[in-house]
């Protein structure tokens, strides 16, 4: 792995996300981070590798869609073979969150609803995806 290949790697997991959406969103890319340091030890301090993070926010589409797209994302990403990460999704609330990872090259992604107006349940939906952690040329 590097860096050109986990962001590849990463687009492609967006994409497998959004490209069978309705209403199609437009991706509009939020804190593009291409490489950050790895935290993966156990006592959560850094180590010499790195992992690259790619966050697009999607537009486009009205603020009461955001569930949906969120939901879609994640139907998305289960065709694909993906699991879940950390438990099965709340969606008796108006704004859930998917946490998901892929096997076996173990990227971790998450579809998200941030609230824009809670009286009117509309929210907007972004989607991230982190590498797992790889050594730095050199």
């Amino acid at each position: 792995m590097n860096e050109q290949r986990a962001i590849g790697r990463a687009e492609e997991i967006i994409h497998q996300a959004v490209d069978g959406m309705s209403p199609q969103p437009a991706l509009e890319p939020m804190g593009y981070m291409p490489v950050g340091a790895c935290i993966a030890r156990d006592d959560h301090r850094p180590d010499d590798r790195v992992q690259v993070t790619v966050i697009y926010k999607l537009t486009g589409v009205p603020g009461s869609e955001a569930q949906n797209l969120v939901r879609q994302a994640r139907d998305a990403w289960l065709k694909q073979g993906y699991t879940y990460n950390s438990g099965e999704d709340d969606w008796s609330t108006p704004f859930p969150a998917v946490y998901m990872r892929t096997e076996p090259d173990d990227f971790w992604m998450n579809a998200v609803t941030g609230v824009v107006d809670r009286a009117r349940s509309e929210g907007l939906a972004s989607l991230k995806v982190t590498s797992p952690c790889f050594l730095p040329p050199g």
